[in-house]
């Protein structure tokens, strides 16, 4: 079976158990690592943490192998009652970045695109897109430089390569983007539009989103 080094996956999943509470099974915690704008997510507040949308590197399914793996490897503990996941004393070295940890990867079971694509290559559909990508990437890194911060903790490639792809012109347009939660939107949501807006223009009309009117329409 083939494995990886998933010292920052197991570091993001586990984090992800820390700052939900301690209290939630693995299809919720996947939900936010990706991502997901689903009702009890939002209820709970949590896609204003900082986790949420951080794991576009991974798909669902992914994250819930990751998180069978590290219950497995003792990391984590399965609340008997109520089914949540909370950190147990071993996952604190990997946390910490003082253990590297290896995964297993699962097989794919349904494979719809070749294998040979990249993910860049599926989300980014033109060469506009592509040198906006770059531009949102090239900002992305100004802002994790200035915070002192690892750059997915802004944003991840998938969300920035589906705001390359939309072009959102406005907050309400990008709040709709996979991995823009609330707290992200606040702080980094002015600063990529600006990209967007001054790299973007020009080539196809952007996204602004459902209810908004472009500029200028009565």
């Amino acid at each position: 079976m083939a494995t990886y080094d998933g010292t920052e996956a197991a570091q993001k999943a586990l984090s992800n158990v820390y700052r939900t509470g301690q209290s939630f099974g693995a299809a919720y915690l996947a939900d936010v690592l990706t991502g997901s704008p689903n009702d009890r997510i939002r209820s709970k507040g949590h896609d204003r943490l900082s986790t949420f949308g951080i794991g576009g590197e991974l798909d669902r399914s992914e994250w819930l192998s990751v998180y069978r793996q590290l219950v497995a490897a003792g990391l984590l503990e399965v609340e008997p009652e109520h089914g949540g996941l909370r950190l147990s004393p071993r996952a604190r070295p990997v946390l910490k970045g003082e253990q590297s940890l290896r995964l297993r990867r699962d097989p794919k079971t349904v494979s719809v695109e070749p294998a040979s694509r990249s993910s860049r290559e599926q989300a980014v559909e033109s060469p506009g897109d592509e040198r906006l990508f770059e531009a949102l990437r090239e900002k992305r890194m100004e802002i994790a430089k200035e915070r002192n911060v690892p750059a997915y903790v802004i944003f991840h490639d998938r969300t920035l390569a589906e705001m390359a792809r939309r072009r959102p012109s406005s907050l309400s347009a990008m709040r709709s983007i996979s991995g823009v939660g609330e707290a992200k939107l606040e702080k980094y949501g002015d600063l990529f539009l600006a990209v967007i807006r001054e790299r973007g223009a020009g080539d196809r009309a952007p996204d602004v989103g459902v209810g908004s009117k472009p500029e200028g329409a009565r």
